[in-house]
C-alpha cells in the first residue's frame, strides 16, 4: 500500500492525540524546510489533518479553518492532503504558505494574494563590515564595554523569574501588549526545547537581560537553517541587543556549517498580486494597515518591522494567503482571533 491510498485511509480530523510530538517532529525533520516548520509541528493549540506521512496543521475559529504554512509532508501527497482537508473543512483559508503551495491552491479555485516578504541570510557569504553592517559593529562595542556577553545557555539553568521578566516588559513595550500573539508567530517558551537554539545577553553579574531564540528548518533530516523567531529584553536595556544577540548566532551558525539565517516575515511588505487571481478586498485591507498611521499604531507596526528586517541585508523571498470562501471580510477579521491579537 503506497503513501497516499495510506493517507486517505486515515482518520480524517485526527488531532494532537493521534499524532504524537515525536511523530509530528520526525515529520519536520524530514519536510520542514519553510520558515514556520518548527511552529508547524509543535505550537499549542493547532489540530492536525492528516496521519504520520504527512500532515496540514490548522485552527477553527467558528466554522472556518486558518491553516498554517505549507504542509508538512512529501510535496507528491500535497495535491490529495489538500483535496481531502477542503472536502472535511470546506471553508478553508491559508496563511504564508510557499510558491509551490499558492501555484497548487490557485490550481484549485482558491483566491491567491500576496501577504508579504520574507527575509533570509545566507551565512556563507554573510558579513559584518561596511557602512550597512554599523549597528551590528556598535552594538557589540556598546555591550563589551558593558561588561556584557552573548551565551548559549539552557533556560533551565537561568533564573526563570528573571527570564519571564525579561519576556513580560518587552511585551508592555509593544502595542500588542495584553498577550502573547499565536498561529502566525509561535508563542514564546520559556524553557528548553527540542532542537531550539536559545542565546542570552548576560550583564557583568551574569544575570539575563536579553534573549533571542531560533528555531531549526530541515530537509530529509539535514539542518538547512534557522529562524529568527524570537528577540526580546528588558525596557531599560539598549534595544541594540537584538543586534548583538544576532551577530553572536551568526557567527556560531557560521562556524558549524549553517547554510541559512531566516529573518521572518514583513507583513504587507512590496506586495504586487500580479501573479494569481487574488481578492481586492483583501488586497485592499493589507495596504491600508500597511500605510495607515492609525493602523500601524493601533494594529501592528508593519513598517518599522519591515525597516529594522531590511537593515540587515538579507534576500527577500515572496509569500502569499489564499481563501476558498468569499465574502473575505469575516475571514480577515477572523484572523485576528486566530493570531489572538483581540
Amino acid at each position: 500500500m503506497n503513501q497516499i491510498s495510506r493517507l486517505s485511509s486515515f482518520d480524517r480530523l485526527s488531532d494532537n492525540a493521534l499524532l504524537s510530538a515525536d511523530q509530528r517532529h520526525a515529520l519536520l525533520r524530514r519536510h520542514g524546510n519553510f520558515v514556520l516548520a518548527y511552529s508547524v509541528a509543535h505550537q499549542p493549540g493547532l489540530r492536525y489533518f492528516g496521519n504520520e506521512h504527512g500532515v496540514i496543521a490548522y485552527r477553527m475559529v467558528g466554522r472556518t479553518a486558518y491553516a498554517l504554512a505549507d504542509p508538512l509532508a512529501p510535496r507528491a501527497l500535497w495535491p490529495e492532503l489538500l483535496a481531502a482537508f477542503v472536502a472535511a473543512r470546506q471553508d478553508v483559508t491559508f496563511w504564508q504558505v510557499s510558491r509551490p503551495m499558492a501555484e497548487l491552491l490557485s490550481s484549485n479555485g482558491f483566491f491567491v494574494n500576496a501577504l508579504g516578504i520574507e527575509s533570509l541570510i545566507d551565512l556563507q557569504t554573510y558579513d559584518f563590515a561596511g557602512p550597512s553592517r554599523r549597528s551590528f559593529r556598535t552594538a557589540t562595542n556598546r555591550f563589551t564595554r558593558m561588561g556584557c556577553r552573548v551565551e548559549e545557555v539552557p533556560v533551565a539553568g537561568l533564573d526563570p523569574k528573571r527570564v519571564e521578566a525579561i519576556s513580560l516588559g518587552w511585551r508592555r513595550t509593544r502595542t500588542t501588549k495584553r498577550r502573547e500573539l499565536s498561529f502566525l508567530v509561535r508563542p514564546i517558551q520559556l524553557r528548553d526545547e527540542a532542537d531550539v537554539r536559545k542565546f542570552f545577553i548576560l550583564d557583568q553579574n551574569d544575570q539575563p537581560v536579553a534573549f533571542a531564540f531560533f528555531d531549526p528548518l530541515y530537509e530529509d533530516d539535514r539542518l538547512v537553517g534557522y529562524l529568527s523567531a524570537t528577540r526580546r529584553w528588558l525596557p531599560d536595556t539598549d534595544p541594540l541587543a537584538a543586534y548583538f544577540l544576532v551577530r553572536r548566532a551568526v557567527e556560531t551558525f557560521q562556524a558549524e556549517g549553517v547554510p541559512k539565517l531566516y529573518l521572518g516575515l514583513m507583513p504587507f511588505h512590496k506586495i504586487e498580486d500580479q501573479e494569481f487571481q487574488k481578492d481586492w478586498l483583501t488586497r485592499r485591507a493589507f495596504r491600508f494597515i500597511y500605510t495607515n498611521p492609525i493602523a500601524q499604531k493601533l494594529v501592528y507596526p508593519t513598517q518599522s518591522l519591515a525597516r529594522h528586517k531590511e537593515s540587515y541585508g538579507g534576500e527577500a523571498r515572496e509569500t502569499w494567503c489564499a481563501m476558498n470562501t468569499q465574502p473575505s471580510l469575516p475571514r480577515l477579521l477572523k484572523l485576528i482571533r486566530a493570531c489572538g491579537v483581540l
